[in-house]
């Protein structure tokens, strides 16, 4: 960043991150990486943007992300969670970051679509009548425990993440590597095990990674047989 600076100096207007990396293996930092972030661009004069289309709502564990990294981001990116499955998109930040933008300039083709309207308006009044956070917050106590079990089974090296987003990196098992051991479990998954289960599992992400991120307001009783169905799976791919 530094040396960003020196190259560029004052002509650097804003630094746009995710709060974790996600497609790119499920990468989690911890809170003083984004913080040390927002300082650079305090002493710089730069907007700090923060995408959190993906972690918004309740994923990992708050409604928003940054409320529990310490830092207060000049622009917010929502997204996904906002429309509990509806595609919608939306900005928020600082008064005097969004009053700048003249009438029209923050419009596009989809601008204020109906069917997205509704969707966000929707999930808006589910959170305020349900505690919709508590419940992830008892999901993702569960899935951490049913997922640091996985350790055990041989083909899972690292777990990380937090909240309802996890991911588990597979290792190299005989003369499987990584990345064939992370092929097998997804599709070991997909096809389920004797007793009828069946989960259909999101990667391998960057090759190795597979992602676990279940609905906020899963089952409880139901996730942890389904933990018990993948500890099962993932055992029997160890064994080849």
């Amino acid at each position: 960043l530094q040396q960003l600076s020196d190259e560029f100096g004052d002509s650097i207007c804003c630094l746009v991150t995710e709060p974790y990396l996600g497609g790119g293996g499920s990468l989690h930092p911890q809170p003083e990486y984004l913080q040390l972030l927002q300082q650079f661009c305090r002493e710089h004069n730069a907007l700090f943007i923060l995408d959190e289309i993906q972690a918004n709502f309740g994923r990992t564990g708050t409604l928003f992300a940054y409320s529990s990294y310490g830092v207060e981001p000049d622009v917010v990116c929502l997204g996904k969670g906002l429309g509990n499955g509806v595609p919608v998109s939306a900005a928020v930040g600082a008064a005097e970051v969004i009053d700048c933008l003249g009438y029209g300039e923050g419009s596009d083709t989809w601008s204020a679509n109906p069917m997205s309207t509704a969707g966000v308006l929707a999930t808006l009044d589910e959170f305020a009548a349900e505690d919709i956070i508590a419940q992830g917050q008892a999901v993702s106590r569960v899935l951490q425990e049913g997922l640091l079990k996985l350790l055990e089974t041989g083909v899972i090296a690292h777990v990380r993440g937090e909240g309802c987003v996890w991911g588990i990196e597979c290792q190299e098992v005989g003369n499987r590597s990584a990345e064939q051991i992370a092929n097998e479990c997804v599709r070991a998954a997909y096809l389920g095990d004797e007793q009828g289960f069946a989960i259909h599992l999101l990667g391998p992400l960057a090759g190795r990674v597979i992602r676990i991120s279940p609905p906020l307001t899963t089952p409880v009783g139901e996730l942890r047989e389904h933990l018990e169905a993948l500890f099962r799976i993932f055992t029997r791919v160890a064994q080849g």
